[in-house]
């Protein structure tokens, strides 16, 4: 995170920059154990996915769909220091600023053939702000692409410096082009990949794209469908068949909790680690789920409450279970899974999980 020389900004709110930049900061640990097997640069990284998921798109924050904030129900632009002080937080523990942009991107190889098993979806989180009639430009730009048929999946991420390429227009947008596999050294600059020492799904932990209220607010022109792609249930092998895997990060911790017959878990996984950093932001299940009536699964959710709480190990019918990947079909994992890591650590305790 490069903001040494934003230090007129932190002079001026240095908690709320770091509680407004940090992503799911909840679950870092310093004595992290390395299970990445990424390469040290986006670039290589880029090629070790591109077989498969083809090339990372070319971003154009200016061509993006507008993450729009509501105060009392109006589109508002701007920066409001609270979370609370927009009607769509991020749930995220961040404050809320306009101006984010979101865009999906059929995928595609390096010579233009389309790959329509293949989605990639670009973010621009804005956290720009002026001070003194001057505008810093902060803010991160993210890319996950996703193959829906083997779960094959990569993460990019930007630095937050991002006024090299970035801009804010007067409405407090985010312009500007990132730079492109085609400049190596440019992209190196601008992305990372995911880093060795954090695992991405300790918050993408249902699969690889995060819905709330906030990113659902962006929709597909024409329509009521959110920019930000919902993967839900084909054919139904209860809990286990929607894939999800992430390129270089085989040893990641995989797991969700799985209860036969609980309806919270028909239309995709629940990460109950996400779920409580986004309960302890303000988000209350069963005031949204499920969409159309919610509150309807409340005991269902309670079930599932129950089962973190008292841990897999000591709930009859309830179950540590991974995805599948690729060609590997999901299973149910015991206390011997390899690959456990401190975000899934299950218990009201753990994550200060709550009602």
């Amino acid at each position: 995170m490069q903001l040494v020389r934003k230090s007129m900004y932190l002079t001026i709110a240095p908690a709320l920059v770091l509680a407004g930049l940090a992503g799911c900061s909840a679950f870092e640990d310093s004595s992290y154990e390395e299970t990445g097997d990424f390469p040290e640069t986006a670039y290589e990284y880029a090629k070790l996915v591109e077989p498969i998921l083809g090339v990372p798109p070319k971003i154009d924050l200016a061509a993006g769909t507008e993450l729009p904030m509501y105060v009392d129900g109006v589109q508002t632009h701007g920066v409001r220091w609270s979370s609370k002080d927009c009607d769509n937080p991020t749930r995220l523990g961040k404050f809320c600023v306009s101006g984010s942009v979101v865009q999906r991107y059929e995928g595609r190889t390096a010579s233009g053939k389309p790959l329509p098993n293949v989605v990639w979806v670009s973010f621009g989180r804005n956290a720009s702000f002026t001070f003194a009639g001057k505008v810093f430009v902060l803010g991160s730009v993210q890319m996950i692409g996703y193959d829906r048929e083997s779960g094959a999946t990569a993460f990019f991420e930007s630095t937050d410096d991002i006024d090299s390429w970035a801009a804010v227009d007067d409405a407090h947008r985010l312009i500007g082009q990132m730079p492109w596999t085609d400049d190596p050294d440019e992209f190196n600059r601008a992305f990372t990949p995911p880093p060795n020492s954090f695992q991405c799904v300790a918050c993408h932990q249902n699969d690889p794209f995060i819905h709330n209220d906030f990113i659902d607010a962006a929709k597909i022109a024409g329509t009521d469908d959110p920019v930000v792609p919902t993967i839900s249930a084909r054919e139904r092998i209860p809990g286990l068949d929607l894939p999800y895997y992430v390129i270089g990060g085989e040893r990641w911790d995989m797991r969700t909790i799985h209860s036969e017959g609980n309806q919270c878990l028909s239309c995709h996984r629940v990460g109950m680690g996400t779920a409580a950093l986004f309960i302890n932001n303000g988000w209350h299940p069963n005031e949204h789920m499920p969409p159309r009536k919610p509150g309807t699964m409340a005991d269902d959710w309670a079930e599932l409450q129950a089962c973190w709480q008292n841990t897999p190990e000591q709930t009859p019918g309830c179950e540590w279970v991974i995805p599948r990947a690729g060609e590997t079909w999901g299973k149910v994992v015991d206390e011997e899974y390899p690959f456990k890591q401190r975000f899934n650590e299950v218990g009201e305790e753990a994550l200060g999980f709550g009602a």
